[in-house]
């Protein structure tokens, strides 16, 4: 259900989907406020509730117009479980994530599970974030998910937990036992430029690339598009590869630093790695998310959450929704229900290793296996 000036139903017509094994996903603009939630509280006292702003939400086939989607999942046999806590900034990523983790831990969570991890998208390190819950997770469990956004707007992002929306929360949902989740995740952008060095830096925070600012080098690439920083930043993300060349990731900018000539990414930057600028194309991004769809694809599938880069949304521009009807033509013989949003940061497996990515296009495609 949607809003756009009102509920597209009733939420009193709710009431029958209340349990305590619904789940109610919230995705909205950064804007709305608190009362839509406390309407949906209202109505199912019962369920576990939590959701966070986008920029962006996907519902189907489209980028919704209205400003607030919610999906209600009531599972038969699985119960889900909550844990939640407020970050002090990006420093205390890790330790938000094994805290998350500790909390599941007690709540019951044992051998293999799918948890879905939404965080603030503003004062964060994904990647520590991740690394951090992922530590204290039982071996074989599995994490997606993303980080909240604000259009391109990079002012304030918040996560609903707790009964309140909170700029600085994140969320952990363990989705049981008798749930199984299939994961995809692709880019479809290209590296262009000479390959440069991480000299300096300070977990997500780039100092310097060749012992030369950051910031400045940076800006020698991005010509006239230089005053629309740190919007402009996402249509060349970089590219980091390990000294070994065995590990790589897309890193996206959330926000620049004029007086330090520093850039903040959503993940870690490590010293001693490459970094590249990347470009894509239309067709490009189009066939990444086709390919995470079709990778995620499950017969019994029956809800598909699609999380993309708002870096992706601005470089489609008009076109954006060819990725999600890309992403809806690859689930639509396994898949019944597919929403999502548009993120600061998306976060799912890959290579059996839980990570967080930009710049990409991630597909968790959920179903219940009942006896």
């Amino acid at each position: 259900m949607a809003a756009s000036g009102g509920w597209s139903e009733s939420v009193e017509s709710l009431v029958g989907l209340d349990s305590a094994s619904t789940l109610v996903l919230v995705f909205a603009a950064s804007d709305v406020g608190p009362e839509p939630f406390a309407e949906l509280r209202a109505a199912l006292p019962l369920s576990l509730i939590t959701g966070c702003s986008t920029a962006g939400q996907i519902r189907g086939r489209q980028l919704s117009s209205d400003p607030l989607l919610v999906t209600i999942v009531r599972f038969e046999h699985s119960r889900p479980t909550l844990a939640w806590v407020e970050l002090s900034g990006a420093a205390d990523s890790a330790a938000a994530g094994r805290k998350l983790g500790l909390q599941l831990a007690g709540n019951g969570i044992s051998g293999p599970r799918h948890v879905l991890l939404l965080s603030v998208g503003l004062d964060v390190n994904g990647s520590d974030l991740v690394a951090g819950l992922t530590a204290e997770l039982p071996a074989g469990s599995w994490v997606s998910g993303g980080l909240a956004g604000d259009e391109a707007d990079f002012d304030q992002t918040w996560v609903y937990c707790g009964d309140q929306l909170r700029e600085r929360g994140v969320v952990a949902i363990d989705l049981g036992s008798d749930v199984d989740v299939s994961y995809g995740s692709e880019g479809g952008w290209e590296g262009f430029g000479p390959s440069r060095m991480i000299t300096r830096s300070e977990g997500n925070v780039l100092l310097e690339l060749d012992d030369r600012p950051a910031l400045a080098l940076y800006k020698e690439y991005l010509g006239m598009l230089v005053d629309d920083l740190p919007a402009s930043a996402l249509r060349f993300p970089l590219a980091i590869e390990s000294p070994d060349g065995g590990t790589s990731y897309v890193r996206t900018v959330l926000a620049v630093d004029e007086d330090s000539n520093t850039m903040t990414f959503a993940g870690d930057v490590p010293v001693g790695w490459s970094a590249r600028l990347m470009r894509t194309t239309t067709e490009r991004l189009v066939d990444g998310a086709a390919g995470a769809a079709a990778a995620s694809a499950q017969p019994q599938g029956s809800l598909a959450l699609a999380i993309s880069c708002v870096g992706r949304r601005l470089t489609l521009g008009e076109w954006t929704e060819d990725e999600i009807e890309a992403v809806a033509d690859a689930l639509q013989s396994t898949t019944g229900t597919i929403v999502g949003f548009y993120s600061y940061g998306e976060i799912s497996p890959t290579d059996g290793v839980n990570g967080l990515h930009n710049q990409t296009m991630t597909v968790s495609v959920i179903s219940e296996h009942l006896p």
